[in-house]
């Protein structure tokens, strides 16, 4: 008896929970895929500190420039050095911590405001800078897996120009234009606490994602319509 109520059933109705349950499968195998396991994570990335803000990774960027602009800047002894700015920028005020911080530590003495006795010194020097660039950016962003964490690339490119002058006479004593660039990677979730809104250019743009823009609603649908599928299928 049991061998003819199998004859009598119909194959499709065999088949159909089998399929279903294989869909099933396919669609948890396809879910699992597209989330990243943390615990396989990069051991390295694991134990990575949290980045520094992005005032202070343009500071690095600025004692990078400085540290390769000033190698052969003149020694001399007790020399006063006026620090000057040819032109306005925003950026001028990070410029000259770091510069007279740098100046310091070669034993000058540094003003930026001087005062009228200060300014009647003999054998002191003037020293004019000029930002040509100071930008900081956020050129690429990345995910790992298709709806893992985001990262930016944070990049800093910097261009400045220094003149060092005798103040009475204005003779040039040395004259130095200098680069440097520096790259990192950040979280996105991270960057409301690594930008100082204060700032424009410590608080760059973000950029587009292209890839999330297409690929993410693409799945999210293929998803939900084997969900669907699976739902009805089942009826």
């Amino acid at each position: 008896m049991s061998n003819r109520r199998a004859e009598k059933c119909p194959r499709s109705a065999v088949r159909g929970p089998l399929q279903n349950r294989v869909l099933l499968i396919l669609l948890v195998i396809f879910l699992t895929m597209l989330f990243p396991v943390r615990v396989f994570a990069d051991k390295k990335e694991q134990e990575k500190e949290n980045p520094v803000s992005n005032e202070e990774f343009l500071r690095e960027s600025v004692r990078g420039l400085l540290g390769k602009a000033f190698f052969d800047f003149p020694r001399t002894e007790s020399t006063f050095i006026f620090v000057n700015s040819e032109e306005e920028d925003s950026a001028n005020w990070l410029l000259e911590d770091e510069l007279v911080s740098y100046l310091g530590s070669l034993n000058f003495q540094v003003a930026l405001h001087p005062s009228g006795g200060q300014n009647e010194l003999p054998k002191a020097w003037s020293l004019f800078y000029r930002i040509i660039q100071m930008k900081l950016s956020y050129p690429q962003v990345k995910r790992k897996g298709f709806f893992g964490p985001k990262w930016l690339t944070r990049k800093a490119n910097l261009n400045v120009s220094f003149r060092l002058e005798e103040k009475e006479s204005g003779k040039v004593l040395w004259s130095k234009r200098e680069t440097e660039e520096r790259s990192d990677m950040v979280e996105k979730q991270t960057i409301e606490y690594l930008n100082n809104d204060s700032y424009s250019f410590l608080s760059p743009p973000l950029p587009e994602d292209s890839q999330a823009k297409y690929i993410e609603p693409a799945l999210v649908a293929a998803v939900v319509g084997g969900l669907i599928y699976l739902f009805f299928a089942n009826r």
